[in-house]
Protein backbone atom coordinates (compact mmCIF):
# COMPACT_ATOMS: atom_id res chain seq x y z
CA UNK A 1 0.00 0.00 0.00
CA UNK A 2 1.24 3.45 -0.91
CA UNK A 3 1.93 6.01 1.84
CA UNK A 4 -0.15 9.16 1.65
CA UNK A 5 1.99 12.23 1.05
CA UNK A 6 1.49 15.44 3.00
CA UNK A 7 1.71 17.31 -0.30
CA UNK A 8 -1.61 16.08 -1.63
CA UNK A 9 -4.47 18.39 -2.60
CA UNK A 10 -7.71 16.64 -1.55
CA UNK A 11 -11.17 17.97 -2.33
CA UNK A 12 -11.83 19.32 1.17
CA UNK A 13 -9.02 21.87 0.63
CA UNK A 14 -10.77 23.33 -2.45
CA UNK A 15 -13.38 26.05 -2.48
CA UNK A 16 -16.24 24.88 -4.72
CA UNK A 17 -19.36 26.43 -3.27
CA UNK A 18 -20.68 29.59 -4.92
CA UNK A 19 -21.70 30.96 -1.53
CA UNK A 20 -18.14 30.62 -0.29
CA UNK A 21 -16.88 32.60 -3.30
CA UNK A 22 -19.51 35.31 -2.71
CA UNK A 23 -18.58 35.47 0.99
CA UNK A 24 -14.89 35.88 0.07
CA UNK A 25 -15.62 38.67 -2.42
CA UNK A 26 -17.89 40.48 0.04
CA UNK A 27 -15.96 40.17 3.31
CA UNK A 28 -12.41 39.11 2.46
CA UNK A 29 -9.29 41.22 2.82
CA UNK A 30 -7.49 41.90 -0.44
CA UNK A 31 -3.79 41.92 -1.22
CA UNK A 32 -2.86 43.18 -4.67
CA UNK A 33 0.41 41.78 -5.89
CA UNK A 34 2.14 42.45 -9.21
CA UNK A 35 -0.06 40.19 -11.31
CA UNK A 36 -2.44 38.41 -8.94
CA UNK A 37 -4.89 39.43 -6.24
CA UNK A 38 -5.17 37.30 -3.11
CA UNK A 39 -8.37 37.55 -1.08
CA UNK A 40 -8.31 35.93 2.36
CA UNK A 41 -10.97 35.31 4.96
CA UNK A 42 -10.85 33.37 8.22
CA UNK A 43 -12.65 30.05 8.34
CA UNK A 44 -13.39 27.87 11.34
CA UNK A 45 -12.50 24.58 9.66
CA UNK A 46 -9.00 24.17 11.09
CA UNK A 47 -7.27 23.99 7.69
CA UNK A 48 -6.67 26.33 4.74
CA UNK A 49 -8.70 26.17 1.52
CA UNK A 50 -7.92 27.46 -1.96
CA UNK A 51 -10.05 28.94 -4.71
CA UNK A 52 -8.76 30.13 -8.09
CA UNK A 53 -10.29 32.52 -10.60
CA UNK A 54 -8.60 32.52 -14.01
CA UNK A 55 -10.41 34.99 -16.26
CA UNK A 56 -10.74 34.49 -19.96
CA UNK A 57 -10.10 38.19 -20.48
CA UNK A 58 -6.54 38.00 -19.11
CA UNK A 59 -5.75 34.41 -20.09
CA UNK A 60 -7.60 33.96 -23.39
CA UNK A 61 -6.45 30.43 -24.18
CA UNK A 62 -7.64 27.52 -22.07
CA UNK A 63 -4.10 26.14 -21.98
CA UNK A 64 -2.92 29.35 -20.31
CA UNK A 65 -5.74 29.23 -17.75
CA UNK A 66 -4.99 25.60 -16.96
CA UNK A 67 -1.28 26.26 -16.52
CA UNK A 68 -2.00 29.19 -14.22
CA UNK A 69 -4.36 27.13 -12.06
CA UNK A 70 -1.98 24.16 -11.99
CA UNK A 71 0.93 26.35 -10.90
CA UNK A 72 -1.10 28.07 -8.14
CA UNK A 73 -2.35 24.71 -6.86
CA UNK A 74 1.21 23.41 -6.75
CA UNK A 75 2.39 26.42 -4.73
CA UNK A 76 -0.53 25.97 -2.31
CA UNK A 77 0.03 22.23 -2.04
CA UNK A 78 3.71 22.60 -1.19
CA UNK A 79 3.17 25.39 1.37
CA UNK A 80 -0.17 24.49 2.97
CA UNK A 81 1.36 23.52 6.32
CA UNK A 82 2.58 27.12 6.75
CA UNK A 83 -0.86 28.67 6.11
CA UNK A 84 -3.42 29.66 8.72
CA UNK A 85 -6.97 28.39 8.85
CA UNK A 86 -8.23 30.74 6.13
CA UNK A 87 -9.83 30.65 2.72
CA UNK A 88 -7.49 31.91 0.00
CA UNK A 89 -8.80 33.10 -3.36
CA UNK A 90 -6.23 33.80 -6.10
CA UNK A 91 -7.29 35.90 -9.10
CA UNK A 92 -5.12 36.70 -12.11
CA UNK A 93 -5.05 40.42 -12.88
CA UNK A 94 -2.98 40.98 -15.99
CA UNK A 95 -2.46 39.39 -19.30
CA UNK A 96 0.27 36.78 -19.30
CA UNK A 97 2.98 37.95 -21.65
CA UNK A 98 5.76 35.67 -20.43
CA UNK A 99 5.23 32.11 -21.57
CA UNK A 100 7.98 30.70 -19.36
CA UNK A 101 7.07 32.20 -15.97
CA UNK A 102 4.40 29.74 -14.81
CA UNK A 103 1.81 32.48 -15.37
CA UNK A 104 2.54 34.55 -12.28
CA UNK A 105 2.16 31.82 -9.65
CA UNK A 106 5.44 32.99 -8.15
CA UNK A 107 3.65 36.11 -6.87
CA UNK A 108 1.38 33.86 -4.78
CA UNK A 109 4.41 31.93 -3.54
CA UNK A 110 6.05 35.20 -2.47
CA UNK A 111 2.84 36.16 -0.66
CA UNK A 112 2.83 32.88 1.27
CA UNK A 113 6.46 33.30 2.27
CA UNK A 114 5.83 36.87 3.44
CA UNK A 115 3.04 35.87 5.82
CA UNK A 116 4.98 33.15 7.63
Amino acid sequence: MKAVSSETFPKHLRIHNTLDFKRLFAHGSRSNLESVRVITLDNNLGYPRLGIVASKKNLPKSVMRSKFKRAVREVFRKNKEYLDSKDYLVINLRKASDKGRLYKARDFEGYIKSIH
